[in-house]
């Protein structure tokens, strides 16, 4: 009759840390496929720890274990154990409450029903708390995570930041579900419970369910101190001891046994109990794939900085991963990203930047049929939103990366078809004549408006007071002794001979992709609200690229400034010089009296440039100015005979 209960009972725990992990997998299965034979070897080595050690150490381990075969990792596995240590501890507060208002287990129980009760409650009560005060909270998880070094302090916001989703995003929980398996896991534990009291008293050791209850979850805290002298079966018959030791210990062997059965028999349990099918769709934890992304990410969010941003950018991006983030000149973000179908790019902006990135998909969306731009996937445009994806060819490069990896004359050959295409099917059909007004306006905003930045701007004004300045170990002419070449009557008689049509507006080397196959080109992120739309902007934006090197610049880390002397490590390659004077032959073909204007074209590109640049990379600006001041005054050299 022993071994009878004893089977049963066993066979009963099983069947409840199977409904355990049905339902753990619930937590599991809103970000990543569940891994259930890692995650039923886990339980069992977490059983095995528990039963050795107090303090429930072994979900410590089963998180660990878990997690680092998990893609989501070690963090969000601790956070779905949490979880699910939560839901079982208003259970134990219950069961041990019905024992105590039966009478049954005398102080023991009442002691046990008082310290749950008494800890639902609180948990209860910090869960309203964080709720109430999650952003102080967040402050201070950011605070002690900041203690550590920076792999240390990713970790801990990973883990913060999945124990806020784990219970955020309870509601993707199927909650019938859920509510099942933990119903028939418990019912399942019971009998089981009941079965083992029923076996101990067979042997000798008369027990009853609350006894039982209480040596799993009171004082010795479900570990093998119930056998040892002085635990709850100190002074037991052998045959009742080493039935304890069963019920503890067989169960656990099966679990890991389980794991080793043949793929056949596991993949017809895994259909009979609703597995995650493998197209399933997943939340991503976080999107960004780099540890780096991650970090700044998760320093905003637990920093409470532009917290506006911060829910936009999750609801757009919670089912991507992003691979990469390609953002440089603007305020709208470029991400290679990848779903579980392709890998494309991803482009968005916010506020007022959102609404300038819908002008330029709805330039794109125009100009289709015309040029070859680059193939657009799926677009979102709502208030104060805008993003689309486009295409990822794995043979496309910008320009920079092709110029530097094939001939000269190659990366010439096809700068040349791209300003031939622009002038056939954009410029010359779309052709108008310049308007005075507009180029007024396009004087007093991006000239004289940028100028007047630059002289409000703190961190430059010392540079912006000396006569010369000295860059790289060459003496130019600073801004202020270049009052002419900004003056507003020359600039107008200036641009009043410009072409006006219909442009791209950000006519970059790297916004000119081609294919190392040969096949071809097209056109990515052009700018439009340029007021003074005149195809030289385009050949000013080329020349900021190779006249300016600005491709170089973004790629040089440091400047440093002492004085009126400028200096950075600025490197330059021969593919850009021959490219320029590639281009510089071109241009002189085609508008042999107008150089003058789109070098005063660039000259402004690079105006532009610094109000950006002095708010979002202050400790590299004074090499962007640099960069302003040299163009400057080769354009001054240009125009004076």
């Amino acid at each position: 009759m022993m071994l009878a209960f004893l089977l049963l009972s066993m066979a009963l725990v099983l069947a409840g840390h199977a409904f355990r992990l049905l339902r753990w997998e619930q937590f599991v299965r809103i970000y990543e496929r569940p891994q259930r034979g890692t995650m039923l070897r886990g339980m069992a080595g977490g059983y095995a720890i528990n039963t050795v050690l107090p303090l429930h150490l072994g979900d410590v381990f089963r998180a660990v274990f878990v997690g680092r075969r998990m893609k989501s990792g070690i963090g969000f596995a601790l956070a779905t154990v949490i979880m699910d240590r939560f839901l079982d501890v208003w259970f134990v507060a219950l069961g041990f409450a019905a024992f105590a208002l039966l009478g049954q287990g005398g102080d023991a129980a009442r002691m046990a029903a008082r310290y749950y009760l008494v800890l639902a409650v609180v948990l209860a009560v910090a869960l309203v708390v964080v709720v109430a005060l999650r952003d102080g909270i967040k402050r201070i998880c950011l605070a002690v995570c900041g203690i550590f070094n920076d792999t240390l302090k990713l970790d801990g916001m990973v883990f913060c930041w999945s124990l806020i989703n784990t219970f955020k995003d309870l509601g993707r929980v199927n909650l019938v579900r859920l509510g099942l398996n933990t119903v028939l896991m418990w019912a399942a534990y019971l009998g089981s419970y009941t079965a083992l009291a029923a076996s101990m008293t067979a042997a000798g050791q008369s027990m009853g369910l609350v006894d039982v209850f209480d040596a799993l979850f009171g004082q010795s805290a479900g570990d093998l101190r119930v056998v040892l002298p002085g635990g709850v079966l100190d002074g037991a018959p052998l045959a009742a001891c080493a039935a304890m030791l069963s019920w503890y210990l067989v169960p656990l062997a099966v679990m890991w046994l389980v794991t080793l059965l043949p793929e056949r028999v596991r993949g017809a349990v895994n259909q009979a109990t609703a597995a995650a099918p493998a197209e399933e769709s997943y939340l991503n934890l976080l999107p960004q794939a780099d540890p780096q992304d991650r970090a700044a990410f998760l320093s905003q969010y637990f920093g409470l900085q532009n917290k506006a941003w911060v829910d936009r950018f999750l609801q757009m991006n919670r089912d991507i991963t992003i691979l990469q983030d390609y953002s440089a000149g603007s305020n709208a973000t470029t991400m290679l990203c990848m779903d579980k179908n392709r890998t494309f790019y991803r482009k968005y902006a916010f506020g007022a930047d959102g609404e300038k990135l819908a002008e330029q998909l709805h330039w794109l969306r125009a100009q289709q049929d015309k040029l070859p731009l680059c193939e657009i996937l799926r677009t979102g445009e709502e208030a104060g939103c805008c993003w689309y994806d486009m295409t990822y060819d794995p043979q496309a490069v910008g320009m920079f990366r092709y110029l530097h990896s094939n001939p000269v004359e190659k990366s010439a050959a096809v700068l040349r078809q791209v300003l031939d295409t622009l002038e056939e099917k954009l410029y010359r059909p779309t052709a108008v004549a310049a308007d005075p007004e507009k180029i007024r306006q396009y004087i007093a905003k991006k000239v004289d408006g940028n100028l007047q930045k630059l002289r409000e701007a703190r961190s430059l004004h010392d540079l912006m007071e000396a006569p010369t300045l000295w860059i790289n170990g060459k003496e130019y002419q600073n801004l202020n002794r270049l009052d002419w070449l900004f003056d507003r009557q020359r600039l107008e008689a200036l641009f009043a001979a410009d072409p006006v049509a219909t442009i791209h507006g950000d006519l970059t080397i790297e916004n000119i992709i081609c294919r190392t196959d040969d096949k071809g080109w097209y056109l990515i992120d052009p700018n439009t609200g340029n007021l003074h739309e005149s195809p030289f902007l385009d050949y000013g934006k080329l020349l900021q690229s190779l006249h300016g090197g600005y491709e170089f610049m973004m790629m040089t880390p440091r400047v440093t400034v002492q004085g009126n002397h400028i200096d950075f490590a600025l490197t330059r390659s021969a593919a850009y010089d021959g490219l320029l004077a590639d281009l510089m032959a071109d241009l002189g073909r085609r508008y042999p009296d107008q150089l003058d204007s789109i070098l005063m074209h660039e000259v402004i590109h690079w105006l532009r440039l610094m109000p950006y640049k002095l708010s979002k990379d202050r400790k590299r600006a004074p090499m962007f100015y640099a960069g302003l001041v040299m163009v400057a005054n080769d354009a001054a050299l240009h125009a004076r005979p």
